[in-house]
């Protein structure tokens, strides 16, 4: 996702474009924004697991390839197929969980703005078992320099140096915050079927703008918020996924 605060902004009371400011009034104005957003009164919050988008289509395809060719080298009774077979089933979980996994996000909607917070939805199994595998890959990396020799460093070495940054995996938490502009209009797209809401600005900000995923049961009542508190000049209906 795009960094909020990389955006051009227009301060409410600086005549000079946002990017022409010095870098500690930059700050200024996007801590003071920021808070603005996190102390407004609540409207609503929720919680939500949205699936990662082409996911199993995209895991289905990568891991097809392997498979496809070790089941065609087993029929030619060649059993170096099962290798292949093997990588397909290991990057299985591995793209599942860990490069294609879904997204927590944790939405509250105030009078200014919305706080999202968000995270990859990766069972904690998983990084305890990446972890664990860092930890096994250094100390065959150690045992193979002590038994080859310094020679054995020319690639124990570089998976060393690799594992180590898998030795603190764990679960990262994002957050970012996304102001209305009262005096802008607003275009908002409305997915029924993914119940999704993108309220988009004109002109056009990325801190002003933003997607919300939403369970059914809220989604109109969300909606009927967010049109609550923006300038909404137009409403367009699309089929899947909001762009971001």
């Amino acid at each position: 996702m795009m960094e909020k605060k990389n955006e051009v902004i227009e301060g409410n009371e600086q005549e000079a474009p946002f990017h022409l400011l010095p870098q500690e009034e930059q700050q200024c104005i996007l801590d003071a924004n920021q808070k603005k957003v996190r102390e407004a009164p609540t409207l609503h919050e929720w919680d939500i697991r949205v699936p990662a988008a082409f996911a199993w289509l995209g895991i289905l395809f990568l891991i097809g390839i392997p498979t496809l060719i070790g089941s065609a080298m087993i029929w030619n009774e060649s059993s170096n197929g099962w290798v292949f077979i093997i990588v397909g089933a290991i990057m299985l979980p591995y793209l599942r969980y860990l490069v294609m996994a879904d997204k927590e996000y944790h939405y509250r909607l105030t009078t200014e703005g919305i706080v999202v917070t968000y995270q990859d939805a990766i069972p904690e199994a998983a990084y305890t078992i990446v972890r664990g595998l860092a930890w096994l890959a250094i100390a065959i990396c150690v045992m193979a320099v002590s038994v080859l020799g310094p020679l054995a460093l020319v690639g124990a070495g570089g998976m060393a140096l690799l594992a180590i940054f898998f030795t603190d995996f764990k679960r990262e938490v994002s957050e970012h915050e996304t102001m209305f502009k009262k005096d802008w209009i607003y275009t908002l797209f409305i997915s029924n079927k993914k119940k999704a809401v993108r309220f988009e600005s004109t002109p056009f900000k990325i801190s002003h703008s933003d997607n919300l995923y939403c369970k059914s049961e809220d989604f109109e009542k969300i909606v009927e918020l967010i049109k609550g508190q923006i300038r909404c000049a137009e409403i367009k209906h699309i089929k899947g996924h909001p762009m971001t």
